[in-house]
Protein backbone atom coordinates (compact mmCIF):
# COMPACT_ATOMS: atom_id res chain seq x y z
CA UNK A 1 0.00 0.00 0.00
CA UNK A 2 1.46 3.05 -1.02
CA UNK A 3 1.36 6.18 1.28
CA UNK A 4 1.34 9.73 -0.09
CA UNK A 5 3.01 12.69 2.20
CA UNK A 6 1.40 15.87 2.57
CA UNK A 7 4.74 18.05 1.99
CA UNK A 8 2.60 20.97 2.90
CA UNK A 9 3.20 22.76 -0.67
CA UNK A 10 0.09 25.47 -1.03
CA UNK A 11 -0.84 27.22 -3.81
CA UNK A 12 1.25 29.83 -3.24
CA UNK A 13 4.31 27.48 -2.98
CA UNK A 14 3.06 25.89 -5.98
CA UNK A 15 2.79 29.26 -8.41
CA UNK A 16 6.44 30.35 -7.08
CA UNK A 17 7.86 26.74 -8.50
CA UNK A 18 5.69 26.69 -12.03
CA UNK A 19 8.07 30.32 -12.48
CA UNK A 20 11.37 29.33 -11.27
CA UNK A 21 13.57 28.70 -14.18
CA UNK A 22 14.66 25.34 -15.49
CA UNK A 23 18.15 26.73 -15.94
CA UNK A 24 19.13 23.31 -17.86
CA UNK A 25 18.32 24.94 -20.97
CA UNK A 26 17.67 28.57 -20.52
CA UNK A 27 19.18 30.92 -22.45
CA UNK A 28 21.73 32.59 -20.31
CA UNK A 29 23.19 35.97 -20.04
CA UNK A 30 26.14 37.86 -19.28
CA UNK A 31 25.65 41.10 -16.94
CA UNK A 32 26.81 42.74 -13.98
CA UNK A 33 25.91 41.68 -10.33
CA UNK A 34 22.46 44.02 -9.74
CA UNK A 35 21.49 44.90 -6.48
CA UNK A 36 19.66 42.21 -4.24
CA UNK A 37 21.55 39.35 -6.37
CA UNK A 38 24.79 38.76 -3.76
CA UNK A 39 23.07 36.19 -1.46
CA UNK A 40 21.76 34.29 -4.15
CA UNK A 41 25.14 34.68 -5.95
CA UNK A 42 27.37 33.57 -2.92
CA UNK A 43 24.89 30.70 -2.29
CA UNK A 44 25.39 29.50 -6.49
CA UNK A 45 29.21 29.88 -5.82
CA UNK A 46 28.76 27.29 -2.65
CA UNK A 47 27.27 24.83 -5.23
CA UNK A 48 29.92 25.14 -7.48
CA UNK A 49 33.13 25.21 -5.60
CA UNK A 50 31.79 22.05 -3.38
CA UNK A 51 33.67 19.51 -2.47
CA UNK A 52 37.02 22.07 -2.53
CA UNK A 53 40.09 20.53 -1.45
CA UNK A 54 41.37 23.80 0.23
CA UNK A 55 38.11 24.60 1.59
CA UNK A 56 38.41 20.68 2.78
CA UNK A 57 41.15 20.86 4.40
CA UNK A 58 40.47 23.49 6.79
CA UNK A 59 36.64 21.85 7.46
CA UNK A 60 35.80 20.62 10.47
CA UNK A 61 33.36 18.59 8.55
CA UNK A 62 31.63 18.75 5.30
CA UNK A 63 28.60 20.59 6.39
CA UNK A 64 31.18 23.00 8.02
CA UNK A 65 32.69 23.23 4.74
CA UNK A 66 29.06 23.92 3.24
CA UNK A 67 28.10 26.65 5.44
CA UNK A 68 31.71 28.09 5.39
CA UNK A 69 31.85 28.62 1.34
CA UNK A 70 29.19 31.50 1.14
CA UNK A 71 30.84 33.16 4.14
CA UNK A 72 34.20 33.30 2.54
CA UNK A 73 32.92 33.83 -0.89
CA UNK A 74 31.34 36.69 0.80
CA UNK A 75 34.32 38.08 2.20
CA UNK A 76 35.68 38.13 -1.38
CA UNK A 77 32.86 39.91 -2.46
CA UNK A 78 33.32 42.64 0.09
CA UNK A 79 36.65 43.48 -0.61
CA UNK A 80 36.01 43.66 -4.71
CA UNK A 81 32.36 44.81 -4.95
CA UNK A 82 32.97 48.58 -4.49
CA UNK A 83 35.64 48.14 -8.14
CA UNK A 84 32.38 47.24 -9.83
CA UNK A 85 33.92 44.53 -11.74
CA UNK A 86 31.74 41.34 -10.63
CA UNK A 87 29.74 39.67 -13.37
CA UNK A 88 26.85 37.38 -13.30
CA UNK A 89 25.50 35.24 -15.57
CA UNK A 90 21.87 34.54 -15.21
CA UNK A 91 19.65 31.94 -16.91
CA UNK A 92 16.01 33.39 -16.82
CA UNK A 93 15.47 35.09 -13.04
CA UNK A 94 18.14 33.04 -11.88
CA UNK A 95 22.02 33.57 -11.17
CA UNK A 96 23.84 30.80 -12.60
CA UNK A 97 27.02 31.74 -12.20
CA UNK A 98 29.73 34.60 -11.31
CA UNK A 99 32.58 36.46 -12.22
CA UNK A 100 34.69 38.71 -9.40
CA UNK A 101 37.40 41.05 -10.36
CA UNK A 102 39.69 43.67 -8.67
CA UNK A 103 41.03 45.95 -11.18
CA UNK A 104 44.42 46.76 -11.41
CA UNK A 105 44.31 50.15 -9.03
CA UNK A 106 43.26 47.74 -6.79
CA UNK A 107 45.57 45.29 -6.22
CA UNK A 108 47.65 44.95 -3.94
CA UNK A 109 45.08 45.46 -1.26
CA UNK A 110 45.46 49.08 1.17
CA UNK A 111 46.40 47.97 4.90
CA UNK A 112 42.90 48.69 5.66
CA UNK A 113 41.35 46.50 3.27
CA UNK A 114 43.98 43.99 3.86
CA UNK A 115 43.06 43.80 7.87
CA UNK A 116 39.58 43.77 6.90
CA UNK A 117 39.32 40.77 5.01
CA UNK A 118 41.86 38.95 6.94
CA UNK A 119 39.63 40.00 10.08
CA UNK A 120 36.35 38.33 8.04
CA UNK A 121 38.48 34.78 7.50
CA UNK A 122 39.57 35.08 10.81
CA UNK A 123 36.36 34.39 12.24
CA UNK A 124 35.40 31.88 9.94
CA UNK A 125 38.24 30.05 9.94
CA UNK A 126 38.60 30.13 14.14
CA UNK A 127 36.00 27.08 13.89
CA UNK A 128 37.74 24.64 11.22
CA UNK A 129 40.98 22.29 11.30
CA UNK A 130 44.36 22.70 10.36
CA UNK A 131 44.71 26.64 10.44
CA UNK A 132 48.13 27.16 11.31
CA UNK A 133 49.36 25.23 8.07
CA UNK A 134 46.74 26.46 5.92
CA UNK A 135 47.46 29.67 6.74
CA UNK A 136 51.19 29.09 6.64
CA UNK A 137 49.90 27.88 2.90
CA UNK A 138 47.63 31.25 2.26
CA UNK A 139 51.06 33.23 3.38
CA UNK A 140 52.98 31.71 0.53
CA UNK A 141 50.34 32.02 -1.68
CA UNK A 142 50.86 35.80 -0.81
CA UNK A 143 53.91 36.12 -1.31
CA UNK A 144 53.96 35.12 -5.07
CA UNK A 145 51.39 37.54 -5.73
CA UNK A 146 52.23 40.17 -8.06
CA UNK A 147 53.29 43.48 -7.41
CA UNK A 148 52.79 45.39 -10.70
CA UNK A 149 49.31 46.48 -11.76
CA UNK A 150 46.80 43.61 -12.91
CA UNK A 151 43.65 42.32 -13.17
CA UNK A 152 42.92 40.08 -10.33
CA UNK A 153 40.23 37.16 -10.69
CA UNK A 154 39.09 36.41 -7.05
CA UNK A 155 36.65 33.68 -7.86
CA UNK A 156 34.85 32.70 -11.17
CA UNK A 157 32.40 29.81 -10.23
CA UNK A 158 29.48 28.38 -12.30
CA UNK A 159 26.37 26.12 -11.30
CA UNK A 160 26.68 22.80 -11.98
CA UNK A 161 23.46 22.49 -13.38
CA UNK A 162 25.17 24.71 -16.71
CA UNK A 163 28.63 23.70 -15.96
CA UNK A 164 29.83 22.47 -19.66
CA UNK A 165 27.84 25.38 -21.76
CA UNK A 166 30.31 28.09 -22.10
CA UNK A 167 29.41 30.60 -19.20
CA UNK A 168 32.71 30.48 -17.59
CA UNK A 169 34.56 31.53 -20.60
CA UNK A 170 31.68 34.20 -21.41
CA UNK A 171 32.16 35.18 -17.98
CA UNK A 172 35.57 35.80 -18.23
CA UNK A 173 35.31 37.79 -21.42
CA UNK A 174 34.22 41.45 -20.56
CA UNK A 175 37.54 42.01 -18.32
CA UNK A 176 39.91 40.22 -20.54
CA UNK A 177 38.78 42.66 -23.20
CA UNK A 178 39.47 45.20 -20.70
CA UNK A 179 43.01 43.57 -19.92
CA UNK A 180 44.03 43.49 -23.25
CA UNK A 181 42.79 47.13 -24.38
CA UNK A 182 44.54 48.31 -21.74
CA UNK A 183 47.84 46.26 -22.33
CA UNK A 184 46.86 44.94 -18.87
CA UNK A 185 48.25 41.18 -17.29
CA UNK A 186 45.20 39.29 -15.44
CA UNK A 187 46.42 36.97 -12.84
CA UNK A 188 44.44 34.03 -10.57
CA UNK A 189 45.08 31.28 -8.20
CA UNK A 190 42.59 28.05 -8.04
CA UNK A 191 43.49 25.13 -6.00
CA UNK A 192 41.88 22.63 -8.60
CA UNK A 193 44.44 21.16 -10.88
CA UNK A 194 41.37 20.57 -13.03
CA UNK A 195 40.65 24.23 -13.51
CA UNK A 196 44.32 24.25 -15.45
CA UNK A 197 43.26 23.28 -18.26
CA UNK A 198 40.30 25.69 -18.37
CA UNK A 199 42.42 28.86 -17.81
CA UNK A 200 44.80 28.09 -20.16
CA UNK A 201 42.09 27.92 -22.71
CA UNK A 202 41.56 31.29 -22.19
CA UNK A 203 45.29 32.66 -22.32
CA UNK A 204 46.51 31.75 -18.78
CA UNK A 205 49.87 30.19 -18.34
CA UNK A 206 50.53 28.48 -15.44
CA UNK A 207 53.06 30.94 -13.15
CA UNK A 208 53.47 29.35 -9.88
CA UNK A 209 52.53 26.11 -7.76
CA UNK A 210 53.01 26.78 -3.93
CA UNK A 211 52.87 23.88 -2.22
CA UNK A 212 53.51 23.01 1.28
CA UNK A 213 54.37 19.57 3.40
CA UNK A 214 50.47 18.44 4.80
CA UNK A 215 48.72 20.62 2.59
CA UNK A 216 47.04 20.99 -0.27
CA UNK A 217 48.68 22.93 -3.79
CA UNK A 218 47.57 26.07 -4.75
CA UNK A 219 48.22 27.50 -8.77
CA UNK A 220 48.62 30.96 -9.91
CA UNK A 221 47.96 31.36 -13.22
CA UNK A 222 48.90 34.84 -15.68
CA UNK A 223 47.64 36.06 -18.66
CA UNK A 224 49.36 38.20 -20.88
CA UNK A 225 47.73 41.21 -22.84
CA UNK A 226 47.05 40.17 -26.23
Amino acid sequence: MGVTLDLGIGAEAATYAAHVTDVRSAEIFIDKLQPGESAEMLAMLARAFWPDPLFGFFASDLLWEYHALPRVFGAFLADAETFGQTWTARAGSRVVGAAVWAPPEAMPRTKRREAMLQARMARILVTGRNRRRGIALLTEVDKVHPHEPHWYLALLGTDPLVQGRGAGGRLLAPVLDLADNDGVAAYLETQKEQNLAFYARHGFALANEVRLPGSPPVWTMRREPR
